[in-house]
Protein backbone atom coordinates (compact mmCIF):
# COMPACT_ATOMS: atom_id res chain seq x y z
CA UNK A 1 0.00 0.00 0.00
CA UNK A 2 0.93 3.75 -0.69
CA UNK A 3 1.65 5.99 2.50
CA UNK A 4 0.23 8.64 -0.05
CA UNK A 5 -3.92 9.97 0.62
CA UNK A 6 -5.23 10.86 -3.24
CA UNK A 7 -6.79 13.59 -0.41
CA UNK A 8 -3.57 15.74 -0.39
CA UNK A 9 -3.70 18.38 -3.32
CA UNK A 10 -0.06 18.85 -2.99
CA UNK A 11 1.23 20.71 -6.30
CA UNK A 12 4.76 19.76 -7.90
CA UNK A 13 5.55 23.49 -7.97
CA UNK A 14 5.11 26.60 -5.24
CA UNK A 15 2.89 29.10 -6.00
CA UNK A 16 4.50 32.16 -7.20
CA UNK A 17 4.40 34.95 -5.07
CA UNK A 18 4.13 38.96 -6.33
CA UNK A 19 7.20 40.88 -5.88
CA UNK A 20 6.82 43.56 -2.73
CA UNK A 21 6.54 46.92 -3.91
CA UNK A 22 10.33 47.58 -2.25
CA UNK A 23 11.60 44.61 -4.68
CA UNK A 24 9.73 46.63 -7.59
CA UNK A 25 10.89 50.19 -6.30
CA UNK A 26 14.45 48.94 -6.32
CA UNK A 27 14.16 48.10 -9.74
CA UNK A 28 13.30 50.92 -10.69
CA UNK A 29 15.58 53.46 -8.86
CA UNK A 30 18.80 50.90 -10.31
CA UNK A 31 16.83 51.39 -13.74
CA UNK A 32 16.73 55.22 -13.18
CA UNK A 33 20.24 55.18 -12.01
CA UNK A 34 21.82 53.23 -14.97
CA UNK A 35 20.42 55.40 -17.80
CA UNK A 36 21.42 58.77 -16.00
CA UNK A 37 24.81 56.77 -15.14
CA UNK A 38 24.74 56.22 -19.24
CA UNK A 39 23.47 59.58 -20.08
CA UNK A 40 26.75 60.79 -18.04
CA UNK A 41 29.46 58.57 -19.55
CA UNK A 42 27.90 59.44 -23.54
CA UNK A 43 28.35 63.39 -22.34
CA UNK A 44 31.57 62.93 -20.49
CA UNK A 45 32.82 60.79 -24.48
CA UNK A 46 31.80 63.96 -26.11
CA UNK A 47 33.36 66.94 -23.70
CA UNK A 48 36.53 64.26 -24.26
CA UNK A 49 36.39 64.12 -27.61
CA UNK A 50 35.60 68.10 -28.14
CA UNK A 51 38.67 68.80 -26.37
CA UNK A 52 41.17 67.63 -28.72
CA UNK A 53 40.47 66.52 -32.63
CA UNK A 54 43.52 63.81 -32.30
CA UNK A 55 41.50 62.30 -29.10
CA UNK A 56 38.90 59.97 -31.15
CA UNK A 57 41.85 58.40 -33.02
CA UNK A 58 43.23 57.55 -29.56
CA UNK A 59 40.13 55.36 -28.55
CA UNK A 60 39.37 54.17 -31.75
CA UNK A 61 36.88 56.20 -33.47
CA UNK A 62 35.88 58.78 -34.91
CA UNK A 63 34.30 61.82 -34.24
CA UNK A 64 31.14 61.27 -35.84
CA UNK A 65 31.10 58.17 -34.23
CA UNK A 66 31.68 59.77 -30.84
CA UNK A 67 29.02 62.42 -31.54
CA UNK A 68 26.02 59.74 -32.59
CA UNK A 69 27.01 58.13 -29.03
CA UNK A 70 26.48 61.07 -27.10
CA UNK A 71 23.37 62.04 -28.98
CA UNK A 72 21.41 58.37 -28.18
CA UNK A 73 18.44 58.27 -26.35
CA UNK A 74 19.52 57.28 -22.72
CA UNK A 75 17.43 53.72 -22.77
CA UNK A 76 19.70 53.01 -25.87
CA UNK A 77 23.03 50.84 -25.37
Amino acid sequence: MSSYSNTESVGAFPKARAPSWRAVAGRIARMIWTFWMRQLQRQELFDYIASDYRAAADIGITSGEARSWSQRPFWRV
